[in-house]
């Protein structure tokens, strides 16, 4: 028998056992799980840390005008960024990487915490860095732990600043553009478009990216690469836009605004619009001043941002479609139009302009305070005598005014595929009472009757006016697209012209219209700017008062007048008189477009 010594040993040997036994089975669990459970994490963190998977920027689709000039390109640029996961020195690198890139180290903390969910995709810091930057990163590379040096496409808007406000620029993705669009593949570094045809063009001109897989050292650097997946590019746009026009029409905006300048005029600038009327397709939207949308392709800085936003003449605001006038003279075209459809008047009437036109006690001048005589209608646009079209106005009415306005398009939005157009005011009545809580007075109406007043229009919406009368009534769409075409050359979209409205008038009466146009430059308030212009053309000055003892210089036209092809409609802001300022803007671009497409 075992003595009760032996038997505390032995008992003592079967708990060790046990014991010994148990922690083998944890170890062997444990070993089990990481194996076979957690093995496949492991493996992924291993190779994360070995392997990276690089995202290949697709280039965004070619821009082009009409004659297959190239408005917007890529070019090849480097960018400096960090792997937010093996970015593990930050409070020495950050302080560096700011010196060296001239961002704030609260900038580089943003971005770093924007990308922090895909701990493995880079972060862009600096888009199309110099040279001299590069060198800096390569120089002091061990001091900076997962900061890469990126190939990539940047933006290229070959003409500088030409065609800005059409062709718009690019920005970092906000964080709600990026809440909106990442299920459609975007990341928190992508740059999208913000304006122009770059923002409403974006799903087009965007492309789809590719990705290359490259083995990297303990430096990070690439020993090796294993596989790659080609990007593609964006599809490209082929626009009505022509270079030629465009730079005409811009040139003699900005001479035309520092010769009113000189002759002391605020002038805060100008824009031209030009198009085709039997399309619609916009062949020059002009405005200035303008900037370079270059400057945005890299990440625009603070300072440059800043100087953009405060600058008073506004170089951001696309005067074409976001800025409202008041239409002047050549909203005398609408008031004649009711006149004659209302039958409150015809072409054989005359007036008799004694330069001032009194009415319940009160006295409205014209600009001719002389008095311009015995007028017909037709004389009257050619003279833009005010008597006259007050009287007009008196006749036809406010309410009845303003439906012939909405008729022609005032007060209501184009449709161009433009961010931020407005549609102007188009005052009755019951607008006036709804807007400011006041009754309408009967003096009111004649001052609307020439374009004064409450009533405000696009240059845009001034445009669409003459090509009605050019056309006799349809009025299309203005379209800045023609095709999109796919990286493969092939059309995927092709577009056509689209009737945006048709204005009904019996035919004498638009040719009353159309001859009272032509007299404005054969014989009339245009004809000094446009003597001896070949072809003949048919177009309205006007001049605006802004209360602040300036004035808008409006010139509107259609050219050829017998067989029309093209509206023209410019403004000079607060440039002065409409046949002063604004038509030789106008000539300047008829001269360059006949020059080209003959007359």
């Amino acid at each position: 028998m075992w003595d009760k010594q032996e038997l505390e040993k032995r008992e003592k040997l079967r708990v060790l056992i046990v014991i010994i036994i148990g922690v083998a089975v944890l170890l062997i669990g444990r070993l089990a799980w990481m194996q076979l459970i957690q093995g496949p994490q492991y493996k992924k963190t291993a190779e994360s840390n070995r392997i990276r998977n690089i995202t290949q920027t697709a280039p965004r689709g070619t821009i082009y005008d009409r004659n297959g000039n190239i408005l917007v390109a890529n070019r090849p640029s480097f960018a400096v960024s960090i792997i937010p996961a093996e970015y593990n020195n930050a409070a020495e690198a950050t302080p560096l990487l700011a010196a060296i890139t001239g961002l704030t180290e609260d900038e580089i903390n943003a971005r770093l915490a924007k990308g922090q969910s895909k701990a493995y995709d880079p972060v862009r810091l600096k888009r199309d860095a110099d040279a001299a930057m590069l060198a800096k990163i390569q120089e002091r590379k061990q001091y900076l732990p997962g900061v890469i040096i990126e190939a990539m496409p940047v933006r290229q808007y070959v003409y500088q600043s030409l065609g800005a406000h059409v062709l718009g620029y690019l920005g970092s993705i906000s964080d709600d553009e990026y809440e909106r669009l990442k299920a459609q593949g975007y990341s928190p570094n992508d740059v999208v478009g913000q304006s122009g045809l770059e923002e409403r063009w974006e799903p087009n001109l965007r492309g789809v990216d590719g990705a290359v897989q490259i083995e990297v050292n303990v430096q990070g650097e690439e020993v090796a690469r294993l596989g790659e997946k080609a990007a593609i590019p964006g599809s490209n746009l082929i626009t009505t836009l022509d270079v030629n026009i465009q730079k005409a029409a811009e040139d003699a905006l900005a001479a035309q605004v520092n010769r009113s300048r000189g002759s002391g005029e605020p002038a805060q600038g100008g824009c031209a619009v030009v198009l085709d009327v039997a399309t619609g397709g916009v062949l020059a939207l002009a405005s200035t001043p303008a900037f370079d949308p270059n400057a945005f392709a890299a990440g625009i800085s603070n300072q440059a941002w800043q100087k953009l936003v405060t600058d008073s003449h506004n170089p951001l605001t696309n005067r074409a479609i976001q800025s409202e006038y008041p239409p002047g003279s050549v909203f005398k075209i609408v008031t004649a139009s009711a006149a004659l459809d209302t039958g409150q008047t015809n072409a054989d009437e005359v007036f008799w302009d004694k330069g001032v036109y009194v009415y319940q006690g009160w006295s409205f001048y014209g600009w001719d305070t002389n008095g311009l005589g015995k007028l017909t209608l037709v004389d009257a646009l050619a003279w833009s005598s005010d008597p006259v079209f007050y009287e007009l106005g008196r006749r036809v009415g406010v309410d009845r005014l303003a439906d012939y306005a909405r008729t022609f398009g005032f007060g209501e939005l184009s449709g161009i595929a433009l961010s931020g157009e407005v549609a102007g005011i188009v005052p009755t009545i019951a607008w006036k009472q709804a807007t400011y809580g006041e009754e309408w007075y009967a003096g009111e109406t004649l001052i609307d009757a020439i374009g004064q007043g409450y009533y405000l229009a696009t240059p845009l919406q001034q445009a669409l006016l003459l090509m009605a009368v050019a056309n006799r009534g349809p009025v299309y769409r203005p379209r800045l697209v023609d095709q999109v075409v796919g990286p493969d050359g092939q059309v995927k979209q092709a577009y056509s012209p689209e009737l945006l409205r048709t204005v009904y008038l019996a035919p004498q009466h638009w040719a009353v219209l159309q001859q009272g146009l032509r007299q404005v430059v054969a014989a009339g308030t245009g004809a000094g700017v446009f003597k001896d212009f070949k072809p003949a053309i048919a177009g309205k000055s006007g001049s605006a008062e802004t209360g602040r003892g300036t004035t808008h210089s409006w010139f509107a036209c259609y050219a050829p007048a017998e067989q029309p092809r093209i509206a023209v409609a410019v403004l000079i802001d607060e440039g002065g008189e409409g046949s002063a300022a604004a038509a030789p803007v106008v000539r300047a671009i008829l001269e360059r477009y006949f020059s080209l497409y003959g007359s």
